[in-house]
């Protein structure tokens, strides 16, 4: 049986009231919260950098010591380390009482690009990532193509680079990794050259994994014979031809 009018009321204002005393309650919570030193930031952790610094990170973050944990935006920092060239990813977390965590993934250098005061690093978007010297190891000069140059962070458009990064990124790592020069003909064909001295017709930028492999074997097979070459040619997958030094080509 439903309770009197009377009671009903009383009830009613019996929830309102505990309603607003359990309001009260959170908000002396978080004062109390955002004002005890248990809860101050000690420790800035930095993981999954390679590239950059902890302190280089740490220091784009900007998230000062003794802080209060709850206070930190972690959205925002997350945004503002996405502003450094180099981090295509940042993630930012709270670990209680005291730490906040970075999780970054960083952009990886592809490749060079002559500029007028040495070379810039690009990673496999094209994205300007820093200035670099010549002879960075592991990092092929991409020459014969033509770019604006813009500043760090941005991502150069051009057909031709978008072409070399393709190869250089479809190579096996250890051809990768042992490449000097990746050269864009005007008429889109490539050539790539290693550190050995070794050229390689590549012809366009397709069926790279399989010329890839295809190159990787030949390469084997040539330091084991201690040969010179003039250069193999992959432009045709089914095809692969080496032109040795003692080697007349046809009509020659």
């Amino acid at each position: 049986m439903a309770g009197s009018p009377k009671s009903r009321k009383r009830q009613k204002k019996w929830n309102v009231l505990e309603s607003v005393i359990f309001f009260i309650l959170v908000l002396a919570t978080l004062f109390t919260l955002m004002r005890s030193p248990v809860f101050e930031v000690r420790n800035v952790l930095v993981q999954g950098n390679l590239y950059l610094g902890e302190e280089q990170i740490q220091a784009a973050a900007d998230i000062g010591q003794g802080v209060n944990i709850f206070a930190v935006k972690t959205a925002a920092v997350a945004a503002n380390l996405k502003q450094v060239p180099m981090i295509r990813e940042a993630k930012v977390a709270r670990s209680l009482p005291s730490s906040i965590v970075i999780t970054v993934v960083e952009r990886v250098p592809m490749g060079l690009i002559p500029a007028k005061d040495g070379f810039i690093e690009v990673d496999e978007d094209g994205v300007y990532l820093t200035g670099a010297a010549a002879g960075t190891p592991g990092l092929p000069v991409i020459t014969g193509v033509q770019v604006d140059v813009s500043g760090p962070g941005q991502a150069f458009e051009s057909e031709g680079l978008k072409s070399a990064l393709a190869v250089i990124k479809g190579l096996p790592a250890g051809s990768a990794a042992n490449l000097s020069e990746v050269h864009v003909g005007d008429d889109g064909q490539i050539n790539i050259y290693t550190t050995e001295g070794y050229q390689c017709r590549f012809g366009l930028p397709q069926e790279i994994q399989e010329k890839g492999i295809i190159f990787q074997q030949i390469l084997l097979e040539l330091r084991k014979q201690g040969a010179k070459i003039h250069y193999i040619d992959l432009s045709y997958t089914g095809q692969p031809v080496v032109y040795y030094k003692n080697q007349k080509k046809a009509g020659d």
